[in-house]
Formats: C-alpha cells, structure tokens, sequence
C-alpha cells in the first residue's frame, strides 16, 4: 500500500537558499524577536535535510510505499524547493542526500523524480528507515488571512534539536499557486514545508524578495546570517501536478491521510 499524504525559472529577486554547514547547535533566531515560535509536536519529524551538489536546504516527507520494502526501511518520496536540488536533476550520478531524524541517511540512489523549475518545487524519491512516518498533504490551498506555520532548517539549524518552526499568517497576493507571508527567512530554509492549522503541508519554502541585516549572527559571533522578507512559498497547485505526474508514470493512486 502506497501512504501519500494529501489531506519561468523563479523570479528575478527571489534568491536561493543554499547553506553550507554551520556549528550552530540551537534554534537559529531564538531569543531576537523576528519569529513567534510554535511548540514542537509528531508532525515536525517528518522534517528531513537535505545535501545536493550545489548546497543544503530542507525538506519534509509526504509519502512512504510499504509495498516496497528496501532493508530496514521502505521507498518513499520527499518533497523540496526545485532550486535546493537543481544541481542534480539531469545528473548521470546525482549527489543528493537526505538525512532523517536520529541521523539517519537515506541510501544511496536518492533522486529527483518530478520538478517544476518555474513553481520552485520538486519530488526525490528515497529510502526511508522504518519508524518514520510522512506528513499529510493539505488538499485546499490557503488564502489571504490563514494562519501558518513555517518550518526549516535556516542558519545551520541541527536538524535533532533545534529544527525552526515558526507561526505566520499568508498575506496578499496569496494565490493557488504561492503563498506569501509577513515573516522573513534564513538560507537553509528553502525546500521547509508550510503547515496549515490541521497540520498539513500546505507549501514549500521557496525564499523570499529582499535580503536584510536583521542582526543576527553566527554562534561564535563572528559572522553575520543574512536574512530575506518577505517570505514567498509555493501552494498546493504546483504541488498536486507534480503528485499527479508521479502517479500517472508508476501508475498508483495517491492515498490521502
């Protein structure tokens, strides 16, 4: 049984956020007043991070095939921002890796399977271990007003402890196709997923328009973290077609949760 979870290029302004690794070891932005953050509960684990040729971002995992057992773990599907992995998508031996909770790794072949470069979104498959469970994907997209909750791995965030998650409110000119939200971001972020209030993927990270100086700084000090306003994801149109390609090719039917 498959378990879905469902309940041109990107703008000329909208910057990439590729973050290399970082010592940080608490939630990045704590403390500074930027985020209102939200209580960590079941649906976060689903969270995973993700390393590809050109840098690292986040990710959340929406499905997991438990037809196809592959060792202590099954075939599943993680959805990310199309520029956190654009790297490897034609690449003969792509790069990418995704990490899970409690350090684990996915197997080696991860891949991506279905894109879309304009809508900044894009599907890998991977190997899951067992004890991980997907996320459930909205199947309304939001409006104008909806409260949300974003969720990524910005500024080296340690993907065991100290995972960024952080309420907003979509603003205008939200759309079936992309959200918008008063809240600024981080590099590492891109590729998180956007939550509704049932708890359900609504979106996925893609950046945001402008980097500011918010102040903030690495964990030695030293270095300033640039920070981007406002934040900008996709919504869940661009999300669905990718799923519905996925299943027009292996020729499945998504489940919903």
């Amino acid at each position: 049984m498959t378990r879905f979870a469902f309940s041109t290029s990107t703008a000329l302004f909208l910057l990439c956020f590729l973050s290399m690794s970082s010592s940080a070891s608490a939630q990045v932005g704590k403390g500074s007043g930027l985020w209102e953050w939200t209580e960590y509960d079941s649906h976060h684990s689903a969270i995973v991070e993700i390393h590809s040729g050109g840098g690292s971002g986040t990710g959340v995992l929406i499905s997991i095939n438990e037809d196809k057992k592959i060792a202590k773990g099954y075939e599943g599907y993680v959805l990310t921002a199309w520029h956190v992995v654009q790297d490897d998508v034609d690449a003969v031996e792509p790069k990418i890796k995704v990490k899970f909770r409690g350090q684990k790794t996915g197997a080696k072949g991860c891949r991506v399977v279905q894109y879309d470069e304009h809508k900044d979104v894009a599907l890998v498959w991977v190997w899951v271990p067992e004890g991980i469970e997907p996320v459930a994907m909205a199947t309304d997209p939001i409006k104008s007003g909806d409260k949300l909750e974003f969720a990524g791995l910005g500024g080296g965030s340690k993907l065991d402890c100290c995972i960024r998650h952080f309420s907003a409110t979509a603003s205008s000119p939200s759309s079936l196709e992309k959200i918008f939200a008063d809240v600024p971001l981080l590099p590492g972020d891109s590729g998180g997923p956007v939550f509704n209030e049932k708890k359900e993927v609504v979106g996925i990270i893609s950046g945001g328009w402008f980097w500011w100086n918010s102040g903030l700084k690495s964990k030695d000090g030293n270095q300033h973290i640039r920070t981007t306003w406002p934040a900008r994801a996709s919504n869940v149109g661009p999300i669905q077609s990718l799923m519905a390609k996925l299943n027009k090719v292996e020729g499945t039917t998504t489940k919903n949760y």
